[in-house]
């Protein structure tokens, strides 16, 4: 019965292991789940929106082919949105019964812009045949060829699927404990076997032979044969494979039960990879405004280089171009003449977006080469996108003293409401900043605004102020005479709230020197004086 008992226990208890390490290998299940596109579309876009990419948790492996060329790139489904407009395109959604990407095609437009290097894109990729990604449900991704033919029509999304097992830890457990138990009860039955062989006393009570033949034998130099160890040979390996299995058993919490959530491994939140998710309220993330701003050094740098005022205009426009096209005229016409201060990119110290979903959208930076060095004028761009499909252009671009303090902004990813021209919660309206300046600049401390901007440290005041205008009008001959006047453009002022319910303010403002002579026949040439680069102030200068 011991032998049945042993065998029964040894039988179960290897049947157990089997089906632990069965179900890690023999019946594990797949290690990714797969979804790919099945027909094909004309559409020069292809859309995955967020939800599709999360409609399985973990991180997205994106395959394209298809096409010669394959581009991809992701941002804020409302950017994507707007970038595509009413361009034909094609959105892809997950059916979970077939386990497949379905398309369906909208919009009537047949070309959309080369969406490449375009300011919305948190990430871009140019060659797009295969990344790996996890974004979160807000985030969509385009798929694009060239922006003319049509997108690359082979598309799947891959996500890892769970393969913990948790019944393994337990079957081989248990099942090592049966091989163990059936080992003990062998042992037990073979202790019992051989003591129920033992010599006997005859039942007329006298005394038992002794056999000692082997012994006896041995003592003579007789060949005894040696017991067989075949039976404890083979025994051997039952420890082992009980230690295997009690080992493999303890490797992995995925092979035990998580009871709990104490017990769970949190799932992390899906996030835009090489980009923090901005909130949907705000332009643009700190990365994005970052990319911006080297994109608009590196134009600026060449522009400035070539005096190419084309060039400079796919990246400034307003006052910050008409400034770069005064300075390349003067340098053309006088060769000791500088070039503008240059837009370093390679800190950017401030960086503070709008709080908006729409269009036109500002951002304001602080750049500079080195954000902790006090000695270095740091430089302070406006920046305004008009539209999805245009890029960021500065506005202003304006060099700041070098110990300059900003008020207490609001981090990156909040942003700031950009307040209208003409609001009324600050101590003057933005639209009335620019013209209560030039008064300053013409009346200085007796201007009525005077008591509103500080004149500690205020570098343009002695440059192009009121002790320089009474300078120069005093040194031009008698044969002529010097008005100065001030312009102001109509809606030019740009202002962005700050946490101490202020603003920055950026406005544009034109101070205008005009010399007549007063006689017949006289020609009257101005005394020569060092003037302000006007990058270098935040009035522009004409």
């Amino acid at each position: 019965m011991r032998f049945v008992l042993a065998i029964v226990s040894f039988v179960i208890g290897v049947l157990l292991v089997g089906l632990g390490v069965g179900q890690r290998t023999v019946f594990a299940p797949p290690t990714s789940i797969v979804a790919a596109t099945s027909g094909t579309s004309s559409a020069p876009v292809t859309v995955i929106p967020g939800d599709v990419l999360n409609a399985n948790p973990g991180y997205q492996r994106i395959t394209i082919s298809g096409s010669d060329e394959v581009f991809a790139a992701y941002g804020k489904t409302t950017d994507v949105d707007a970038w595509i407009g009413d361009a034909a395109h094609t959105t892809l959604r997950y059916d979970a019964e077939d386990g497949s990407l379905v398309g369906r095609t909208t919009g009537s437009g047949t070309d959309v812009p080369d969406p490449k290097g375009s300011d919305l894109w948190y990430q871009e990729y140019d060659d797009a045949r295969q990344f790996t990604v996890r974004l979160p449900s807000d985030v969509s991704l385009v798929v694009a060829g060239d922006g003319s033919d049509a997108a690359p029509a082979d598309v799947s999304v891959t996500w890892p699927r769970d393969t913990a097992t948790p019944s393994v830890g337990p079957l081989l457990t248990v099942g090592g404990l049966f091989v163990l138990g059936g080992l003990v009860l062998l042992v037990w039955a073979f202790l019992h076997q051989r003591r129920s062989r033992g010599p006997r006393r005859r039942s007329g009570g006298g005394r038992p032979p002794r056999v000692r033949a082997s012994r006896r034998a041995a003592a003579a130099g007789a060949q005894v044969p040696a017991r067989s160890r075949r039976g404890r040979r083979s025994l051997v390996a039952v420890p082992v494979l009980v230690a295997g299995a009690l080992v493999l058993s303890g490797c992995s919490s995925d092979y035990w039960p998580q009871g709990g959530d104490a017990g769970a491994t949190p799932t992390p939140t899906a996030s835009a990879t090489g980009a923090a998710a901005a909130d949907p309220s705000t332009a643009a993330t700190k990365q994005q405004i970052a990319r911006i701003v080297t994109r608009v050094a590196e134009v600026a740098k060449k522009a400035d280089s070539r005096k190419d005022a084309d060039l400079a205009e796919t990246r400034f426009t307003g006052p910050a171009l008409e400034l770069r096209k005064a300075n390349y005229a003067i340098r053309d016409a006088d060769d000791e003449a500088k070039p503008l201060p240059e837009i370093s990119a390679a800190d950017v110290c401030v960086a503070l977006p709008q709080q908006t979903d729409t269009w036109p959208r500002t951002v304001f930076a602080v750049v500079a080469a080195d954000c902790s060095d006090k000695e270095t004028a740091p430089q302070a761009l406006t920046l305004v996108q008009p539209d999805a499909r245009s890029d960021y252009k500065v506005e202003y671009a304006v060099s700041l003293e070098a110990d300059a303090q900003l008020p207490s902004l609001a981090p990156t990813s909040v942003g700031a409401a950009q307040l209208a021209p003409d609001s009324k919660l600050l101590t003057l309206a933005p639209d009335e900043v620019a013209a209560a300046y030039a008064d300053i600049l013409s009346k200085d401390s007796e201007s009525a605004s005077a008591d509103l901007f500080a004149g500690e440290g205020d570098d343009l005041r002695s440059r192009i102020g009121k002790s320089y205008k009474d300078d120069k009008a005093e040194k031009l001959p008698d044969t002529a005479e010097i008005e100065y006047t001030s312009e102001v453009p109509e809606d030019t002022a740009l202002a962005l709230a700050t946490n101490t319910a202020g603003a920055l303010v950026s406005v544009d403002l034109n101070e205008i020197e005009k010399v007549t002579p007063t006689a017949d026949g006289a020609e009257v040439n101005p005394r020569e004086r060092s003037r302000p680069s006007p990058a270098s102030t935040p009035a522009r200068r004409a």
